[in-house]
Order: structure tokens, then sequence, then C-alpha cells
């Protein structure tokens, strides 16, 4: 049956309930009425790169291998930095495994689909610049049939990262209009391709990301969420209101247009990666580590003061660490982890054991407890790729990011609310067979591909480590069409890991390099 993903990227029930309430999303409302809805458990780490992989996939980090959008590796030259690709996923997609059952599939604006991978269908990456978005995209001549559709504009659909960090700290007031217009015309130059191609090369499935969501919130949360927005709104915060509200009316038209696509004998699911909440504080957990004498720098390092978790260049701030004197130390935001380095194995678990007892210790301005959560790594992420996570992964009490950078203390108060991520995200479907105006409970990001597997009638991989959510459909309609399980397993992508230096990396195509090079020089990590 002719299915569609419609993702948003860090959508939640808090934020979505409300614009319906308002009227701001009257075709989402009418689809919650005819459908079912759930509570969407993330990955470990709520995080893009992890958790749309592990719902394409069907399985954890620790079996696919994407933890975060970069990882630290350990070489005789030190720590070397590498941003993931659709190389160093190690599982099957879900646009794969149709493929090879002579199924067709499309997925636009999907983390870890460059560099392109031949599939029955189509691929356009998203986290990719403009300028390399047609040579990591399938097939090859894709570009030129899309090439006269409308808003079809490759500087739009491309990510300008450079552009995207400024969400991630403190934002001028004046900046904040053009930079919420941007995702506004970036949804619609997505979803014209969405529309042409669902309209003149459908696909058995089609997945699509609007991750202006997750944009969005982390910038101006504090006017989405009910319980933050002002009472007495200045102009400028009504103009900012306003902007966002658009940008949320057009994603419900797109679903409107999408329905009509699909037609009564097909499905739509919504689904995003992760929740949202506000954070209140920042926690610069380096400065903790070094108050520990576990971390030091090498030189003098200036103290944070615009409540930002990023840093202008990854691969200089690494370089500013005292390597040989550091035993712990936290290397980017978005991991929210620890890493362990020199420690003798037969001490490696006592020092852990006495890191998570202080780390438990650290204390807000308010005397609460700041970190409620720490994840071992061979606990949470185990599986042949488990040594790709940190050591260990904090959770905060208010779910906000690690900031690395220095400070004056451990712990700040925000001056104003930001958005982060959530645990808990949302799945929607509407469709024949699926529930009415009902709720299925809570389930898990792994139990999304087993769903949408048994959407377009191929059978359940074995190796899919979730569950199929029968909360989602009518009990009769599944005597009726029951999942079905494949007998055997798939291989994977790749087989064996392309560790650093090995031949099959160096035959990696000089091109493929130029673009993974570029786009860590426009996320700011290599100059």
């Amino acid at each position: 049956m002719k299915t569609v993903l419609f993702g948003l990227d860090g959508a939640t029930y808090t934020v979505l309930d409300s614009l319906m309430d308002k009227g701001v999303m009257p075709n989402l409302r009418a689809f919650c009425q005819a459908g079912v809805r759930a509570n969407l458990t993330s990955t470990p780490l709520p995080i893009t790169p992890q958790a749309w992989t592990t719902l394409a996939t069907g399985r954890s980090m620790g079996h696919h291998g994407i933890h975060d959008f970069v990882r630290m590796e350990q070489t005789d030259q030190g720590m070397m930095l590498r941003f993931n690709s659709s190389r160093d996923n190690h599982c099957p997609t879900l646009w794969k495994l149709l493929s090879d059952l002579g199924m067709r599939a499309t997925a636009l604006n999907y983390y870890g689909l460059a560099p392109a991978e031949p599939v029955n269908g189509h691929t356009m990456p998203g986290f990719v610049p403009g300028r390399y978005l047609k040579r990591s995209s399938h097939p090859p001549d894709l570009f030129e049939r899309l090439k006269n559709v409308p808003h079809f504009d490759v500087s739009v659909l491309g990510l300008d990262l450079d552009i995207e960090k400024e969400g991630l700290a403190e934002m001028p007031p004046e900046r904040w209009t053009e930079w919420i217009q941007l995702h506004i015309d970036r949804e619609r130059a997505w979803f014209s391709t969405l529309e042409y191609l669902m309209l003149n090369e459908p696909s058995d499935l089609t997945a699509i990301v609007f991750d202006g969501v997750d944009k969005l919130q982390h910038l101006a949360y504090r006017y989405l969420d009910p319980a933050l927005a002002p009472q007495n709104p200045t102009a400028w915060e009504l103009g900012v209101i306003e902007l966002c509200h658009t940008y949320f009316r057009q994603a419900d038209e797109f679903l409107g247009r999408t329905l009509d696509l699909v037609g009564e004998d097909g499905r739509v699911f919504i689904a995003s990666d992760h929740g949202f909440t506000a954070t209140h504080e920042i926690v610069y957990i380096n400065k903790y580590l070094n108050d520990l004498g576990y971390m030091y720098w090498n030189r003098e390092i200036a103290e944070d003061t615009t409540e930002s978790i990023v840093v202008e260049r990854l691969t200089k701030f690494v370089g500013t660490y005292d390597w040989p004197r550091t035993r712990a130390v936290a290397l980017t935001a978005s991991c929210n982890g620890v890493y362990i380095v020199n420690t003798a194995p037969e001490e490696y678990y006592a020092f852990r054991e006495k890191l998570i007892e202080q780390l438990l210790q650290l204390r807000g301005p308010d005397g609460g407890q700041i970190i409620t959560e720490i994840k071992k790594r061979e606990e949470w992420f185990a599986g042949p790729f488990m040594q790709r996570a940190p050591d260990l992964t904090l959770t905060l009490r208010d779910f906000g990011f690690l900031s690395t950078l220095n400070a004056a203390q451990p712990v700040m108060t925000r001056r104003a609310p930001a958005g982060t991520h959530h645990p808990t995200g949302v799945l929607l479907g509407v469709g024949p067979g699926l529930r009415h105006g009902a709720d299925a409970g809570t389930l898990n990001i792994l139990d999304v591909a087993p769903l949408l597997m048994h959407s377009v009638g191929a059978e359940i991989p074995q190796e899919f480590e979730g569950e199929f959510p029968a909360l989602m459909y009518d009990a009769s309609y599944l005597d009726l069409v029951p999942p079905q399980f494949a007998k055997g397993a798939a291989s994977s992508v790749f087989p064996e890991p392309l560790t650093v230096g090995s031949a099959e990396q160096q035959t990696m195509d000089a091109d493929d390099e130029l673009v993974l090079a570029n786009r860590l020089r426009s996320l700011g990590y290599i100059d």
C-alpha cells in the first residue's frame, strides 16, 4: 500500500496540540480525529543523526554505528575528527531493503543519505550545502528532471550550517525574521520536490523530513510553548509568534496536500525523531571536570558570555586541551557525553564509578541536582560499534545539551529559556486499518521501521530490534492483514567497519572527501 512518512524533526505534542487549539493546523486536527496517535520514545541520545538512522534501519546505535554528527577517533597522531556519512551506517535502510525487494522508495531531506547509495527510487540528503546537493542525490539525472519544478532552488534546499549555528546561541533580534523566513522558504522548496515526485514518479514508500520544526524550536521555543509564551508580548514578540505560526500553517497545508496525493487507499504516518522542551540553564561540563582535576586546558581559555553550546572551530578548540594531563573530557555539545582517556584498563571501572559519583554531585544555583541520569556505553549502546559512543552519556534535569566551553562557573542560569531536545516525540497515522481518534500509548522509535514495512506490504526483517506496533491498528484489520516476518537476515550495507587509514577508507572518491570536508568547514569544525 502506498505509504508516506511525513517527518517533523523535533515535533512535540506540547506545541502541536497548542497550535491545533489555536486553529493554526486544521489539517493536523482532522488527521488526529481520523487516525491514531502515540508518544514516541527516542534513542538513548535523542539527536537527529542517531534517531533518524535508527528509524530508517530498525536498529540501535551500537549496530548501525551513527551516534552523532561527528565522532572523535584516537589515532597515533592524536584525536582525529570525522564527520559521519552514509558510509558510516552499517545497517541497510528501508530504502535499500525495499529496493532489494523490487519496490520503489523515495527519501528527501533525510539525514545520512550522502554519499548517495543507488536505490530503486530517489534520495536527496539533508544536512548538505546546496552546491553539493546534486552530486549527493540519486539518480544522477534527478536534478535535470526537477529543474522546472516551482521553488526548486538548490541554494534554498541546501543547508547553510553557518546560518543554522546562529539558532544555538544568542541571536540579535534584527536577525530573527530573516532567519525564520529562510526556513519557511526552504520547506516550500522541499515540499515542491515531494509533490512533483509523488505525482510523476511515485514510490511505494516516500519519506520526507521537515527540519525547520527543530530549528525554529531551538530558537523560539519560549514563544511556542503555551506555558512559556509571554502574556503581554511586545510588538517584536508578536511578529516572531506570527511568523512561527506562518511556518506551521504552511506545514499543515503541506500535510493536507500530501493526504490528497495519497488518497483514501494509502497511509500517511507523521513521526518526529525526538520531542522538545525548554532549557533554563547552561552546564559547562568541562569547567566542572577542570574543577575536579580531570580535564585541563593548555592555555588560558576565555569564559563564555554568549550562552553558547557550540564552538567556532572544533579542531582548534580540541587543540586547546592538555591531553597528557586530561582523564575525562566532553568533546562536542551534541553528544552530551564524557570521554575517559589516559586511564589504564585495570583502573578504568574504578575511575568511571568515581567519576559517575562526582558528576551526580553537580548542583545548580538553586542547590538542585543537575545530572539526573548517566548512561554507561556498554549498557545503552551495545553492539559492534559501541566504541563510537562516549564512555558516559549524561541526561540533564532540563534535558539541555552540554556546553564544552569554559565559564566562570559550571552551571549558569539562562537569561531566557531556549529550546532543547526531549526524549519523547510524536507518532501519528491515518489510513486503511488504522484506528480512528485513538491513542496507542507510548511506542519506541525502533517500532517505526516494522510499522512502515508492514504498511507497504513487505516482510519485516528478523534483525529489526523494535516490535510491530499492533495498537496502531484495529485488531480486526490485523486478523486479515497480519505482519509477516522474514526468515533470513538482511546483509549490512558495509559488513566490516571502515577504520581510519584502511584501504576502503583511502579509496573513497576524492569528490566525496571534498563534500565531507566542506560540510565540516560549513559547520565550523575545520578551517
